[in-house]
């Protein structure tokens, strides 16, 4: 124990006479103490190990087991222990700041966000409790697979204060509101609904006077809904539990023209593209072209890099009504990517990207499979996205290389079979490409479609693809979308008629991303390489890196390109295998996209892989 001894001194004085009298207070303070929580409160608030607690205006970590260590406390005659630390004191009052934006956590509220507090003496210690200064609000949300992940959900009163500045009278209990005060409260975080979920708010006490009007957002669209408290209270300590109902979902995705890759027929020295602003409603994003106001037009463009010259483009200009740019071209074959601008001046600071465009020059030829085991029948284009050859051995035959979901390209390598960088141009010299980190804030479709030039590392390293949420996984995507490129339960392999072109597909128009069955063949009975269109290991070209053979009459020819790294945005694999994206998710539970991949006396059609990763795309038509 430490001992505080207190004298207190009083002389009577009389004359020739004195007399001392003398009073000694002691107080025993424990060397330490736990913390303790009160039993009643449905609040389940615990405080974690590591964190900081305030004792009578000083900041003491929280040890193992809820041990606070008294060591370095002052010995006084009355303690307030409180967290938040950061709290102001003011004799027996606690000053808080309550958080406009709280964090998700499911099952219980954010705990930074609902504060403790004990008002106790040295015997008090022994068997403290912490007391809760807020209440809770729970809120049943019901199961919706279409939405399934949200971002954040905002709530907004008509009437009652939500969050702001309080005041915490730590001998009453009694909370008050000073000032900074918000009748609105955001909660964020990893939020899945695909079976329905419990929403937890922590609330200052306070009688309910009027409706609460909530926002779900979702990167497929919002969600909105009403809820009528009027008349219910928020206690100390107690769960007002509500269940929501008749939540009204829209979808809303904004996307420019009729297609992201625009094919130019070699030789020609101008093209027009049209950029008019459209928005569709679909889940899947499938092209509805709804027109939108002028407010959403662009107001300038410009070429963002090509891979063959500083001359390939060498004019980019919006036409007069702003509703298509046009490109003047030198002839040869090659791509560029062209972004159209929210700004008068594309090189402005405050320029913003609102929607990007492939030029592909070159010529294609189509074909047809025909009829495939699963009843399906395709006609596949004879070269790769952004392949200016389809020559085995060429160099030009690799083309373009695509993070899953994504529709934009990036360069390959620019020698056969070696991990070399191809470059690239804008109009007065080389651009390097650009490579970061996904997360929350970049990790996004909004986030690719500013920044198309731009690789987007994953968003998680850790993989956890057995429960929900199945967006744990090495994706560019904070939040995975199975629904990117326009098909979503493709695993299933679907019927042909099912299956839509999305906004995000990279194809030229007529064209989509191949779904998972199309290098099939017609055997039903055959499995591995003989189930495809490869036939067997024998059509591998090991000199010119490539599988070349003849099916249905027509030469077929798939290149290594290698990839882009899903941890590094670098090349690797060009001197090894031929990846290729699939428009599906592999599985319906799982956070890995289906790609083919081609090698040395390998073809393995049905493969899954980190959607980070850049690959090919082969675009084929639906017969």
């Amino acid at each position: 124990m430490k001992t505080l001894i207190k004298y207190l001194v009083a002389a009577l004085v009389v004359i020739m006479v004195s007399c001392d009298d003398t009073e000694q207070l002691i107080y025993e303070q424990p060397n330490s103490f736990t913390l303790a929580f009160n039993t009643d409160d449905e609040l389940n608030v615990e405080i974690q190990t590591g964190a900081k607690i305030g004792i009578n205006g000083e900041e003491y970590p929280v040890l193992s087991n809820a041990c606070i260590s008294m060591y370095d406390v002052p010995v006084a005659n009355q303690y307030l222990i409180y967290y938040p630390a950061n709290a102001q004191l003011s004799d027996n009052n606690l000053d808080y700041s309550l958080p406009t934006v709280q964090t998700y956590t499911q099952g219980v509220v954010d705990q930074s966000a609902c504060p403790l507090y004990c008002l106790t003496d040295n015997d008090g210690l022994n068997n403290m409790q912490m007391n809760v200064a807020c209440g809770g609000l729970k809120l049943f949300v019901p199961a919706n697979e279409d939405f399934a992940s949200l971002t954040s959900v905002t709530f907004e009163s008509e009437n009652d204060i939500l969050t702001g500045d309080i005041s915490l009278d730590a001998t009453t209990g009694q909370v008050t509101f000073r000032e900074n005060t918000s009748k609105t409260l955001v909660l964020k975080g990893d939020i899945n609904i695909s079976e329905g979920q419990e929403l937890y708010l922590a609330l200052p006490p306070m009688a309910l006077g009027s409706a609460l009007n909530i926002t779900f957002v979702s990167p497929k669209g919002i969600g909105t809904c009403s809820v009528d408290l009027n008349g219910k209270s928020i206690e100390r300590g107690k769960i007002l539990s509500v269940a929501l109902e008749n939540i009204e979902w829209v979808s809303v995705t904004n996307y420019y023209g009729k297609a992201n890759s625009i094919i130019v027929a070699p030789g020609t020295t101008s093209v027009t593209v049209d950029c008019t602003p459209y928005y569709t409603t679909s889940l899947n994003y499938t092209y509805e072209s709804h027109a939108y106001d002028d407010s959403r037009l662009a107001r300038s463009a410009k070429l963002l890099w090509n891979d063959v010259s500083t001359d390939f483009i060498s004019n980019v200009s919006l036409s007069s009504d702003r509703k298509s740019f046009i490109a003047t071209l030198n002839g040869q074959p090659g791509n560029a990517v062209i972004a159209i601008y929210d700004t008068e001046d594309p090189d402005a600071e405050d320029a913003a990207i609102l929607w990007s465009y492939h030029i592909w020059v070159t010529d294609v030829t189509d074909q047809p499979f025909g009829m495939n085991s699963k009843g399906n029948n395709y006609t596949v284009m004879d070269r790769n996205l952004g392949a200016v050859s389809a020559t085995p051995g060429d160099v030009g035959a690799i083309g373009l290389l695509y993070q899953w979901g994504r529709k934009d390209p990036f360069v390959t390598t620019n020698e056969v079979g070696k991990n070399t960088e191809a470059i690239m141009y804008n109009q007065v010299g080389t651009v390097s490409l650009k490579i970061e980190s996904g997360g929350e804030e970049k990790g996004t479709v909004a986030y690719s479609v500013k920044n198309p030039a731009t690789y987007i590392k994953y968003s998680r390293s850790k993989s956890n693809v057995a429960t929900p949420p199945y967006y744990y996984s090495y994706d560019w995507l904070y939040w995975g979308d199975n629904a990117l490129w326009g098909n979503p339960e493709g695993y299933n392999y679907p019927s042909a008629a099912t299956i839509q072109k999305s906004v995000y597909d990279p194809c030229p128009e007529g064209y989509m991303v191949a779904p998972r069955d199309t290098w099939l063949n017609n055997s039903s009975s055959a499995s591995g390489i003989e189930a495809s269109v490869f036939l067997s290991t024998s059509n591998w070209d090991t000199e010119k890196l490539g599988y070349s053979l003849n099916y249905n009459g027509q030469g077929l020819w798939y290149p290594l390109g290698g990839l882009r790294n899903r941890k590094t945005g670098k090349l690797q694999d060009a001197e090894k295998s031929g990846y290729y994206w699939q428009s599906t998710a592999f599985a319906s539970n799982g956070a890995d996209a289906s790609y083919m991949n081609v090698g040395k006396d390998k073809v393995d059609t049905a493969g899954k892989n980190s959607r980070a990763n850049a690959f090919s795309v082969r675009c084929v038509r639906i017969n």
